[in-house]
C-alpha cells in the first residue's frame, strides 16, 4: 500500500544493538503519522551521502515555491514500520524540497498475494542535513577497522587476510 506523510516535523536516523550486531532505521513523522523505515547500514550512509551531495551542489532558491506533497491526506493516521528493500531519493529544486521514497524487501516469489508496503515522506533541507549529519554519525560509529585489510574487528577478534593466518588481529592491537 502506497502511503504519503507529506511533509514530515522529524526526521530522526537511529541505531539499536552492539556494534556488529546493530540494526538501523529513520523515523519520520508529520501531521499524517509515523513511519519506520528500517533500513541496513549501507542504505542509510548512502541517503546520507546522497543528502549531503545534493545539499553541496543545489542552491537553495532565494523564493522556495510551495510545496505540495503527491497524495492529498487520507482518512486516517498513517501508521507504517517495514524493513526496506529499494529506497529512493529526489529533489524538488522549487521548493528545495527532498522526498524519499521506500518499498518494503517483500517480493512476490515469497507471498504472492502479499503487496510490497510503500511509504514516502517529505522534508526541507534544513531537516535533510541535520539528518544526514547524524546519520553518518551512527555509521562510523560501528565497529573498527582492522589497519591492514579494512574488515570490521569483532569484540573478540578478527581473522585477518592479509597476515595469511599467522596471526589473528585483536580489538586491542
Amino acid at each position: 500500500m502506497d502511503q504519503d506523510l507529506g511533509l514530515v516535523d522529524s526526521l530522526t536516523p537511529e541505531s539499536i544493538g552492539e556494534p556488529g550486531q546493530r540494526t538501523f532505521n529513520i523515523t519520520a513523522t508529520s501531521s499524517r503519522g509515523e513511519a519506520i523505515v528500517w533500513m541496513e547500514k549501507e542504505q542509510l550512509f548512502q541517503i546520507s551521502v546522497s543528502v549531503k551531495q545534493l545539499t553541496a551542489t543545489r542552491n537553495e532558491p532565494s523564493q522556495p515555491a510551495q510545496f505540495v506533497p503527491d497524495s492529498p491526506p487520507g482518512p486516517f493516521p498513517i501508521s507504517a514500520e517495514f524493513k526496506t528493500g529499494e529506497l529512493a531519493l529526489k529533489h524538488d529544486g522549487a521548493s528545495d524540497v527532498f522526498t524519499l521514497q521506500a518499498r518494503s524487501g517483500e517480493s512476490e516469489e515469497e507471498d504472492p498475494s502479499a503487496q510490497p508496503d510503500s511509504v514516502q515522506f517529505s522534508f526541507t533541507r534544513r531537516l535533510g542535513e541535520q539528518m544526514a549529519d547524524r546519520a553518518l554519525e551512527i555509521v562510523a560509529a560501528g565497529r573498527k577497522p582492522c589497519p591492514l585489510c579494512g574488515g570490521p574487528i569483532n569484540p573478540d577478534g578478527h581473522f585477518c587476510v592479509k597476515v595469511n593466518g599467522h596471526r589473528q588481529s585483536s580489538s586491542r592491537d
